[in-house]
């Protein structure tokens, strides 16, 4: 009993070696701000040996280039909470576009608490229902108007882990690692529209 335990053990933290390490690449391929013609193809190796599967992800630096590979031109979020930033844009196969915004504390360290804080926001014109890829189960999900759009909201009473909604064609979610009030998430919906061009 004692050995498995040691094997999950070392599984899980291989796991999280793993994960950290993808987040820093990915932070800094974004930091480099180098230049992609093509989007970045990442590869899966299959159960057959020899046989390597394409990633449904790619990555990019731009939410413009992002836009041209996917094949439509998202409404993107022109209002965050001060201090987010972009930390990632990716595609998955074609049908999602998803921008993960990060907390960067700046000179006041008390203009906002959230250190460490994520913003996942995504947006499809192909797929329905929800595509945020959140599986927790929240004690409130309700159902609300905002500027004549039914979104819903997910989370407590007053504070908001997720919101999803269709406007003009297109799906979104916003997934909140840490929760923010209803009124934020509102306001952020508000001001979520297409503009001509996207940049980093």
């Amino acid at each position: 009993m004692a050995t498995k335990l040691k094997t999950l053990l070392v599984a899980s933290l291989a796991c999280a070696a793993i994960g950290t390490y993808g987040v820093v690449e990915a932070q800094g391929a974004t930091d480099a701000q180098t230049k992609v013609s093509e989007p970045i193809e990442m590869s899966v190796e299959a159960a057959v040996p020899g046989v390597i599967m394409p990633s449904p992800v790619h990555v990019f630096t731009t939410v413009e280039e992002a836009s041209e590979y996917i094949g439509f031109r998202p409404q993107m979020p022109k209002l965050l909470p001060v201090g987010f930033n972009i930390q990632s844009i990716i595609t998955i196969e074609k049908d999602i576009l998803q921008v993960v915004y990060v907390y960067e504390p700046g000179i006041d360290p008390y203009v906002n608490k959230a250190g460490g804080a994520l913003i996942f926001y995504r947006t499809s014109t192909k797929l329905k229902g929800d595509i945020s890829d959140d599986h927790k189960i929240h004690k409130v999900i309700e159902t609300e108007s905002v500027d004549g759009t039914q979104v819903t909201f997910k989370g407590g009473k007053k504070m908001v882990y997720l919101a999803s909604w269709i406007k003009d064609g297109q799906n979104h979610s916003l997934d909140f690692y840490r929760p923010v009030t209803r009124d934020m998430a509102k306001a952020i919906i508000h001001n979520i529209v297409e503009e001509k061009s996207h940049t980093k």
